[in-house]
Order: structure tokens, then sequence, then C-alpha cells
């Protein structure tokens, strides 16, 4: 159990401690846009787990024809933050909490084959 100290009264205060569960994925990503004017939309990761989801991790965009976008939802598929672009033979680090999915967009303007990784590092409470 943690304790704590209150300064102006002798008694001492418990709390439950908390477990944490922390898991690393990291997969390859792929995507191909075929048709003009057609974004594609990728879904590289959905939090299935605890909406107290802590991730850490990075998105590396290894080859494709154009940069591509980075964004992430929330459960109800809304954005959370400004897309980020993220230009070919180059990766994007991050953190993020209370998530709901990462998303990567492949532009419809440009025709081709996509690839990368991505790796996450989630944890989560336990009750």
């Amino acid at each position: 159990m943690a304790c704590n100290t209150n300064a102006s009264a002798t008694a001492l205060t418990c709390c439950s401690d908390k477990t944490f569960v922390q898991d690393k994925v990291c997969t390859p990503w792929s995507g191909t846009v075929v048709t003009l004017a057609t974004d594609v939309l990728l879904t590289v990761f959905t939090n299935n787990i605890n909406q107290n989801i802590v991730g850490t991790g990075y998105l590396q965009y290894d080859v494709g024809p154009a940069d591509i976008t980075f964004d992430l939802l929330n459960s109800a598929g809304a954005p959370m933050i400004t897309p980020i672009t993220i230009s070919p033979g180059s990766s994007l680090s991050f953190t993020y909490r209370r998530f709901g999915s990462i998303r990567l967009t492949l532009p419809g303007a440009t025709l081709g084959t996509y690839q990368g990784e991505f790796c996450i590092t989630t944890r989560y409470p336990v009750q």
C-alpha cells in the first residue's frame, strides 16, 4: 500500500497500490494508393485495452512516393491532434495518452506503395 502523511495531522492515510501492465509491439506497415484522388486510411493501432492507456513509440516511414500524415484519434474517431506530416526516409517518435487509435493517411494525389514500421509500448492500470 502507498501511504501519505498530512503535515497538519498526525493520521496516516493509505490507498491501494495500482498495478500497471506494459506491452511492446512492433510491426511493419504497408499501403498502396491505386486510385487517384482517393486517400488511403491505414489504422496502425487500435486501443481495445483501457481508456487510461499511455502509448510511447515511433513511426518509421521507409519508402514511398510522397509525404504521409500521422493522426491520433479519440474513441469516437475524432482527431485529437493536428495531423503530423512525415516524409519518406524519416521517422516520428511520440507519447500520447487516452487515445482510441493511430491512423496514417496516404495521399490519393500520388499513386504508389508506402512502407515503414510502427512500434508502440503501451502502459495501463489493471484494477
